[in-house]
C-alpha cells in the first residue's frame, strides 16, 4: 500500500549519503562529469535522447516535470497506423485511460490541457481534446504527468503538447497511403430478461487514407531565411450499420414468453443494414523567418470530418443524425533569444464547428414521436405495423417497448455548436545573474460557445398509453402564458451564447548555485470566469522544487517538486451556472375519455452559485530520479501524490463545494509510483518498457461520470436531500480512475537482409481493469451499497500490437495488426445492482449483497444487467501501409 510519506523519502535517504560521499557521482557507480567535448554536452537541446536535464537555461520544460517526449520519427515506427496524436498520447510514461482519453494522476481524461507549441486546442464545450493532428505532421508530443511549475498552463490532469514539423534545407516531400479492414466488433449481450423490439450494431468497414507532407525553404527576405512545411492527409471510412428487428415468442401458446425468466426467445423479423461513409480531412500550412536572434512562425491548422449516428428503438427513418465538424487553429509565434534574454508572443485563435442534420430528409422536417408502445398508425414503417399485428400467438403481447420510448417521424433533437477563443501570450526569461534566470509572463483567453438546440419539425412529442397522456415539448422564443391555451412564442430552435475568461500571471526564479544544482520557484495568479456569476478571480498556484544533477552535464536528475493547480472550467457548463434552454410543455391528459390540458413552463433558470464557493484546487507532490548514460540509455523513476480539495458541484444549496454545509466534502486523492527503461529510439534495437502502480481513492469524479457520462459538474452524487445515507462512508472507494498497475513494451528491431531493410516493432501493455462497485438508484439518489470500487477486478486488460515493414528501392512497406489475439475482453460493466429503495451496508462486501434489503425488510434481488459489460476492446484490424520519401 502507497503511503504519502514515501514520495520524499527517497529524497530522505540521498541526502545524508551525499555528505558521506566524497564524489557525489560516486552514489550511481558511474563516472564522474563530461570532459570538454563529451556529447553530453549537447543536452543544451531541449528533447535530446539521453538528457534527463537540460542545460539550457531558457529551456520551456521545468526541472523536475514528470514528462516523456514522444519523437515523431520514433512514433511512426511503432505499429500505429494512420493514427493522429490523440490516440498515442497515453503512450508517455504515468498515463492510464478513461472513456474520455489519457488519464492522468486519478483526474479524468476532461482535466488534460492539450496545446500545440503552446497554444490551446483543447474543447470549449467539454475540455477534452479536439484538434486531432495525424503524426506525419509531428516532430513529436511532450506528454506530462505533473511536476508543473509556475510556467506551466495546467489543470487537474496532464498536459500534451504537440510540435509540428518545421521546414528543411532542402526540399523533401513524403507520400504514404494506408488501407485497413477491421473484424466484427464485440456483441454487447443483453441481460436476462431484457427485450428491445429494435437494436442497431455498427461494425468499421474497411478504409483507406494517406498522407502528403512537404517541406523546405523559401526564398529569403529582410535579411533573414525562410521556410515552410504543409501537408494533407485525407482519410475514408465506411461504417456498417445492422438493425435487427426481433418479436417475442409464444410457441407453445400458454400465455407466457418462452425463455423466461432467462433471455426471452426471440424471432428475428427483419434486418437491415446500411453503409454510411466517413471522412476526415486534416491539413497543416506553415511558414517561419529566421533572422539571427529573431524567429517568426505562421501556423494553420485544422480538420473537416463527417460521420453518421444512429439509435435502436426507432423506425429507419427516424433514427439517423448526420455530423459535421469542422476546427481550425491559427497560430503566429514570435521568438527572441539573445545572450541573456528570451522573449516569447503568441497569438493563436482556435474556432471549431458542429452541425447535426438529420440522415432522412424528411425525417429533418417532420415532428418526432416518442411513444411507450408500438403506434397504431406507422406509414414509414408499415411492415413493421402489419408483422407485430400479425397474432401468430396470440396470447403475449409479441412487440411491447419495455424501456424507454420508441422513436418513430422525426429525428428529433439537433444540436449546432460554434467556439472561439482567442488567446495572447507572452513569456520573459532574463538571466539576470550567471546563477538566476528570472521568468516572467501572462496570458488572456476570451472563449465564447453559441449552440442551437432545435427539434425537426420544431416540437417533439411524448405519449403513454396509446394517448392517454401526451406531451409536445417546444422551445419558447419569448413570452408564454402559463395557462393551457394561453398565448405563447413558440420557436423553432433556442441559441445560447457562453463566454468563458481565462487570464494568468506568473513570476518565477529558477537558481543555480552550482552547476549541478537546480532550485526553482514562482507564483502563478490565474482568474477562471464562467459567464456573469461564476467567477473564480483569486486562484493562487504556488510551485516549485529542486533537481540535482549528480552525473553533470544534464546526464541525470534528482528531484522532488511541489505544485498547486486549479481546473480549467469550460463553457460547455453554462446551463448549470448561466443559462439553459427556455421550454414549454402543453400536456394533455385523457384517462376517462375528457381531455384535460395543462401547461408547464421552463424559463431556463441554472443553479444559483452559491456565496463563498471556492474554486477546485489539487495540490501535488513528485520525487524522482532519472539518468541518460551515454545517449543510448535512460532509465527513470518517480512518485507522484495529489490531493484534490473543493470539488465543484451542483448541490441541494446551488453550485457549490459539496459538504460545505453538510454532507461529505467532494475529494479525490491519487498516489501512484512510475518506472521506465529506455534505449535509443535511433539504435538498431529499440526498447522502451515502463510500469505504473498506484490507486486513486475518494467519492468524487469531476467532469465524466461513467454512469452517467459527461456530467461537466451537474451529477447526481451531491444533489441530495440530505438524508444520512447520503454521508455513508461507502461512498468513499476506489474510482473509476484507479490506474491499479500498468505495464507497456515498445520493441523495435532493425536489420538488413540483402537488398532488403527489414524491421519489426511490437507494443505490448498488460493493465488492471477498472476497480468495480455496486450501487442502487433509490428514492435518496444513487447510493454505494457496499464501498465503492471494493469488488474484485476483472481479469487484466491486455494488447499486442505488431508491425511487419520492410524497404526497399526507397518504399517503405508496412503493415500494422492490433489487438493480435483478437481479445475481446469487457473494459468496463454495468455496476447499478438493484433500483429498489435500499439503504448502504456500512463496510459490508460483495457477499453481503445476497441479504440486501428494502427499506420495508423485504428481499432485494439483482439486476440481471449487473455485471454484464458496457464496452469492449476494439478488435483485431490490419493496416497495409506504402511510404516514400522524394
Amino acid at each position: 500500500m502507497l503511503r504519502t510519506a514515501a514520495l520524499v523519502a527517497g529524497i530522505g535517504v540521498l541526502l545524508p549519503a551525499v555528505a558521506h560521499a566524497e564524489d557525489p557521482h560516486d552514489l550511481f557507480g558511474v563516472g564522474g562529469k563530461p570532459k570538454p567535448g563529451d556529447p553530453a554536452e549537447t543536452c543544451a537541446e531541449p528533447g535530446t535522447f539521453g538528457c534527463a536535464l537540460s542545460t539550457d537555461p531558457f529551456d520551456p520544460k521545468a526541472p523536475f516535470a514528470l514528462s516523456t517526449w514522444l519523437p515523431g520519427s520514433y512514433l511512426r515506427r511503432l505499429p500505429i497506423g494512420d493514427a493522429t496524436h490523440d490516440a498515442v498520447a497515453g503512450y508517455g510514461l504515468g498515463a492510464g485511460r478513461d472513456d474520455t482519453g489519457p488519464s492522468f494522476g486519478g483526474a479524468t481524461g476532461l482535466e488534460n490541457r492539450w496545446t500545440v507549441e503552446g497554444a490551446p486546442i483543447d474543447s470549449l464545450r467539454t475540455g477534452g481534446q479536439e484538434t486531432r493532428i495525424p503524426i506525419s505532421f509531428l516532430e513529436g508530443i511532450t506528454v506530462s504527468a505533473g511536476g508543473f511549475a509556475a510556467r506551466d498552463r495546467a489543470s487537474t490532469g496532464g498536459t500534451i503538447d504537440a510540435t509540428l514539423r518545421r521546414g528543411t534545407k532542402t526540399h523533401e516531400v513524403e507520400a504514404t497511403v494506408w488501407g485497413g479492414l477491421t473484424s466484427q466488433a464485440q456483441r454487447r449481450p443483453l441481460a436476462s430478461g431484457f427485450y428491445y423490439l429494435r437494436r442497431v450494431t455498427a461494425d468499421a468497414g474497411p478504409d483507406i487514407s494517406a498522407a502528403i507532407v512537404a517541406t523546405g525553404p523559401l526564398p529569403g527576405f529582410l535579411g533573414g531565411s525562410a521556410w515552410y512545411a504543409a501537408g494533407i492527409a485525407p482519410a475514408f471510412s465506411r461504417t456498417t450499420f445492422t438493425w435487427r428487428t426481433s418479436q417475442l415468442v409464444d410457441a407453445n401458446n400458454d400465455g407466457a414468453i418462452d425463455g423466461l425468466p432467462g433471455s426471452p426467445v426471440l424471432q428475428e423479423i427483419f434486418r437491415r443494414e446500411e453503409n454510411t461513409p466517413e471522412v476526415f480531412v486534416p491539413g497543416m500550412a506553415r511558414a517561419g523567418w529566421d533572422r539571427g536572434p529573431h524567429h517568426v512562425d505562421l501556423t494553420l491548422l485544422g480538420h473537416v470530418a463527417t460521420s453518421s449516428r444512429f439509435i435502436g428503438n426507432a423506425t429507419y427513418q427516424a433514427a439517423g443524425t448526420d455530423r459535421l465538424d469542422a476546427v481550425a487553429d491559427g497560430i503566429a509565434t514570435y521568438k527572441g533569444t539573445w545572450k541573456r534574454t528570451q522573449l516569447r508572443a503568441q497569438l493563436a485563435w482556435h474556432r471549431s464547428i458542429h452541425r447535426e442534420t438529420a440522415h432522412d430528409a424528411v425525417a429533418g422536417n417532420t415532428i418526432q414521436l416518442l411513444s411507450d408502445a408500438l403506434p397504431t398508425d406507422l406509414p414509414e414503417d408499415p411492415d413493421l405495423i402489419a408483422t407485430c399485428s400479425d397474432m401468430t400467438f396470440p396470447l403475449i403481447q409479441q412487440c411491447p417497448i419495455a424501456f424507454g420510448y420508441f422513436a418513430s417521424q422525426g429525428t428529433g433533437p439537433l444540436l449546432d455548436v460554434t467556439a472561439d477563443r482567442p488567446t495572447a501570450t507572452v513569456d520573459l526569461a532574463h538571466r539576470a545573474t550567471d546563477h538566476n534566470v528570472v521568468r516572467a509572463g501572462a496570458t488572456l483567453e476570451d472563449g465564447r460557445l453559441v449552440t442551437e438546440n432545435r427539434f425537426s419539425g420544431g416540437a417533439q412529442v411524448r405519449t403513454l398509453f396509446d394517448g392517454v397522456f401526451v406531451d409536445r415539448t417546444s422551445y419558447l422564443g419569448g413570452a408564454c402564458d402559463a395557462v393551457a391555451g394561453g398565448a405563447c412564442a413558440y420557436a423553432a430552435s433556442s441559441e445560447m451564447r457562453y463566454r468563458t475568461r481565462y487570464t494568468a500571471a506568473y513570476v518565477e526564479d529558477t537558481w543555480t548555485p552550482q552547476e549541478d544544482l537546480t532550485i526553482d520557484g514562482g507564483l502563478r495568479w490565474e482568474l477562471m470566469w464562467v459567464g456573469p456569476r461564476a467567477h473564480f478571480s483569486t486562484e493562487l498556484a504556488p510551485r516549485g522544487g529542486i533537481a540535482w544533477d549528480p552525473l553533470g552535464g544534464g546526464r541525470s536528475r534528482v528531484w522532488s517538486s511541489y505544485a498547486r493547480t486549479y481546473v480549467s472550467l469550460p463553457a460547455g457548463m453554462g446551463p448549470t451556472v448561466i443559462r439553459r434552454d427556455a421550454t414549454v410543455h402543453d400536456i394533455t391528459t385523457n384517462l376517462q375519455g375528457t381531455p384535460i390540458e395543462s401547461r408547464d413552463v421552463d424559463l431556463g433558470a441554472a443553479y444559483q452559485i452559491a456565496d463563498g464557493i471556492s474554486p477546485m484546487t489539487q495540490d501535488e507532490l513528485t520525487a524522482g530520479v532519472e539518468l541518460g548514460l551515454a545517449k543510448i540509455f535512460r532509465v527513470t523513476a518517480w512518485a507522484q501524490g495529489r490531493w484534490l480539495r473543493y470539488g465543484i458541484e451542483t448541490t441541494p444549496h446551488g453550485f457549490d463545494n459539496p459538504g460545505r454545509v453538510e454532507g461529505l466534502p467532494a475529494r479525490r486523492a491519487s498516489e501512484e509510483l512510475a518506472l521506465e527503461i529506455a534505449t535509443n529510439p535511433t539504435g538498431k534495437l529499440t526498447l522502451r518498457i515502463g510500469y505504473l502502480v498506484g490507486k486513486t481513492i475518494g467519492n468524487y469524479y469531476g467532469a465524466y461520470d461513467p454512469r452517467q457520462g459527461l456530467i461537466l459538474y451537474n451529477g447526481d452524487a451531491f444533489d441530495g436531500v440530505g438524508d444520512g445515507a447520503r454521508t455513508s462512508s461507502n461512498e468513499i472507494g476506489r474510482l473509476p480512475t484507479d490506474v491499479g498497475q500498468r505495464v507497456f513494451v515498445e520493441a523495435d528491431r532493425r536489420g538488413v537482409v540483402g537488398p532488403v531493410a527489414l524491421s519489426v516493432a511490437a507494443r505490448l501493455t498488460l493493465s488492471s481493469a477498472r476497480a468495480r462497485g455496486a450501487y442502487a438508484d433509490t428514492d435518496v439518489g444513487v447510493l454505494a451499497i457496499i464501498p465503492r470500487g471494493s469488488i474484485d477486478r476483472s481479469p487484466m486488460l491486455s494488447q499486442a500490437n505488431v508491425r511487419v515493414a520492410a524497404r526497399w528501392q526507397g518504399f517503405d512497406l508496412t503493415l500494422d495488426v492490433f489487438n493480435v489475439f483478437d481479445r475481446g475482453q469487457g473494459t468496463s460493466t454495468e455496476e447499478l445492482y438493484t433500483d429498489a429503495f435500499v439503504r448502504p451496508i456500512e463496510r459490508g462486501t460483495y457477499q453481503d449483497l445476497v441479504f440486501l434489503k428494502n427499506t420495508d425488510g423485504q428481499n432485494v434481488g439483482r439486476r440481471t444487467a449487473y455485471g454484464l459489460p458496457v464496452a469492449f476492446q476494439s478488435p483485431v484490424s490490419a493496416v497495409l501501409g506504402i511510404h516514400r520519401a522524394f
